[in-house]
């Protein structure tokens, strides 16, 4: 840091100017001539880079597909600035394409096509609605299902408009019909012996913005429940941004079948996975789904006094399977 002088600083003899002071004065002669503000290094704005990795995964960066199909006034999301949608880019795992299968990559959703939707969840304006609206719950599953010995990889971006109840990526041996209860149930889950339905056997990754009175905390948080009882936290963390009303949120998840281990990365500024994950977790997640063939997809729900007119829409979402099959154990 440099004092500030109240002087101005003169020229060693009057009518004599230093070769930098005519250089400076032309740039910015130029520079208002062709009306672009002059930018030095002190205030140019940073570039953000791709975070290291662990592993063999690395993201890149994508756009969702728009489409020209209107949306029901009910459905619509607020409307973003063009520098968020370059900042809020949908987040794609890419890996080795050695003992690699792609399973599923919707690069936007023109259509229904290899999803199966149950209760509010839909497909308008390129994307997959889970909830809007008050007092809904939505399940969407990729038709294609997993084998939950294999090690996994998969992003996706959603955005969420207004204070609502949240949503959730769940892996599930149940049916491809599977949804769980409205409002503080995301779609997926519920509180034990309500009556309500809840999707069992199931591994959820929560993305709850509504603090109800059996959450670990009075605040938004992301976490890892099972067989869809939202009461039992396993792990759980505060994002450390808010997720909704502030434009599109990227997940990636990894799921390592040999090492039996699950780790979740949120990011909000940019589609650069983080270098750290939020959360990880040990699970054996064969033992947990009791089933060799997974569903996986996407679940919302919003509730009876949420804000008016919320909506819950997934922008995108890919998948892929990793290394060999896992030694399958016993299931219990």
């Amino acid at each position: 840091m440099f004092a500030r002088s109240d002087r101005t600083a003169r020229p060693s003899s009057r009518g004599q100017i230093s070769r930098r002071g005519v250089a400076r004065v032309a740039a910015v002669v130029v520079a208002a001539a062709v009306g672009v503000p002059a930018i030095s290094a002190s205030n140019a704005a940073e570039i953000p880079k791709a975070a290291p990795l662990d592993g063999s995964l690395a993201p890149v960066l994508t756009s969702a597909t728009s489409s020209s199909t209107a949306i029901p006034e009910h459905t619509k999301a607020a409307p973003m600035s063009p520098l968020a949608v370059r900042q809020n880019q949908p987040p794609t795992v890419r890996t080795p394409m050695s003992k690699v299968t792609p399973v599923f990559s919707f690069n936007g959703f023109p259509d229904t096509a290899n999803l199966r939707l149950n209760g509010s969840a839909t497909v308008a304006g390129g994307r997959l609605v889970l909830a809007s609206g008050r007092d809904t719950a939505g399940s969407a599953w990729a038709t294609t299902r997993i084998d939950p010995s294999r090690s996994f990889s998969t992003g996706f971006s959603f955005e969420i408009t207004k204070i609502s109840d949240g949503i959730a990526f769940v892996v599930q041996g149940e049916s491809p019909n599977a949804r769980g209860a409205s409002g503080e149930g995301l779609g997926y889950g519920a509180r034990p012996n309500t009556g309500r339905p809840r999707i069992q056997p199931s591994l959820a990754v929560e993305f709850d913005t509504w603090a109800n009175r059996f959450d670990p905390v009075d605040h938004q948080h992301v976490a890892v429940t099972r067989n869809g009882d939202i009461t039992q936290h396993l792990v759980w963390k505060e994002p450390g941004f808010s997720l909704y009303g502030k434009g599109v949120v990227n997940v990636w998840i990894d799921y390592d079948a040999r090492m039996h281990r699950l780790r979740v990365y949120v990011n909000r500024k940019s589609g650069f996975r983080p270098a750290k994950p939020l959360l990880t977790k040990s699970v054996d997640l064969r033992l947990v789904v009791g089933t060799g063939r997974a569903y996986v997809g996407l679940t919302g729900g919003t509730g009876i006094t949420t804000v008016a007119d919320p909506v819950e829409a997934v922008l995108a979402w890919n998948l892929t399977l990793r290394g060999e099959p896992a030694a399958l154990p016993a299931i219990r």
